[in-house]
């Protein structure tokens, strides 16, 4: 049991989940006035658009291993799962297993909210990370955006599909009405905190991996390009992402959420920090170190919308 849910690498299966809670119960509902499920999803249509997310995302990791099969050998000796704990058709077999069933509920879900053509989201979805895998991740930055993208995509699908639930309900869309563009707002900047922290790992992982990807003929930015405009471009996307961090603080104190302004402090600490960091890294082992902080950088963004629940 172990190993299929390091296969299906749980942790961040977990952080989705979070996120998408997060962001519906502590940033949505509470800007809107309204408390959980008494407008917009129905607790199955909340369900069922955090099971299509996470199935189809379990697809991506599981292509994913299965087109680098033998970079893995290289670049995670001891931990590529596929070929190795579980036979490639068995990998082959949950991949399809997985993805159509996370396509078949967000079809479900988009005519449950009478938006039977926004299914096609999650047809794309699933298409890019297949692609992705085979051939996008090996092209310079490319493969790097598609991640940090669809990373993002998973804030914006909890209030696209929460827009459409309301919709359909005249009343309680007339009476939050007012309320939207602040949701439009807040939704947005934590996309951006999403996609910018995304990309600035994707990018870092690149280095992290260089070596056993230029062996095996896989061209991401760090080996195009070389190690030293890698971390021109890391940190590049890290200045973006701590400009993004103040700007975020800014429209924090003019709305009066204080405490997410003070939090972001800290936020712009550790891009500052990450960035020291990137231009110091010279091997494979203070990448993989930056890149584990980069993602505890994340995680505290995604936690910080607990804060505005208590601040509304």
């Amino acid at each position: 049991m172990l190993q299929i849910l390091k296969l299906l690498r749980w942790p961040n299966l977990v952080i989705i989940i979070i996120s998408m809670m997060l962001i519906q119960f502590c940033v949505i509902n509470p800007l809107l006035g309204v408390e959980a499920f008494y407008a917009g999803m129905t607790s199955l249509e909340f369900t069922l658009l955090i099971l299509a997310t996470i199935f189809i995302t379990i697809g991506g990791y599981l292509i994913n291993d299965y087109f680098d099969i033998d970079v893995d050998r290289l670049n995670k000796p001891g931990k590529n799962q596929v070929g190795m704990k579980f036979p490639v058709a068995t990998v082959q077999i949950l991949y399809w297993l997985f993805t159509v069933s996370g396509v078949l509920l967000g079809i479900i879900l988009s005519w449950m909210l009478n938006q039977i053509n926004y299914s096609l989201i999650f047809v794309f979805s699933a298409g890019l990370l297949w692609f992705y895998s085979e051939r996008y991740q090996c092209i310079p930055l490319i493969g790097n955006l598609v991640v940090a993208f669809l990373s993002a995509l998973s804030f914006g699908l909890v209030w696209l599909f929460g827009f459409f639930a309301l919709s359909n309900d005249a009343v309680a869309f007339t009476t939050v009405q007012a309320s939207f563009p602040l949701v439009n707002k807040m939704v947005l900047m934590y996309m951006g905190f999403a996609f910018i922290t995304s990309l600035f790992r994707e990018v870092t992982k690149d280095m992290e991996d260089a070596a056993g990807d230029e062996r095996f003929g896989c061209r991401t930015f760090a080996v195009a390009f070389g190690l030293k405009k890698s971390k021109i471009l890391g940190v590049f996307v890290a200045l973006v992402g701590l400009v993004g961090s103040i700007w975020f603080q800014i429209f924090a104190y003019r709305a009066e959420f204080f405490a997410l302004f003070g939090f972001f402090v800290l936020i712009d600490l550790l891009f500052g920090w990450s960035i020291f960091w990137l231009l110091k890294a010279e091997n494979k082992l203070h990448f993989k170190r930056l890149s584990t902080f980069i993602k505890v950088l994340m995680l505290l963004g995604i936690l910080s919308m607990v804060l505005v629940y208590f601040e509304v």
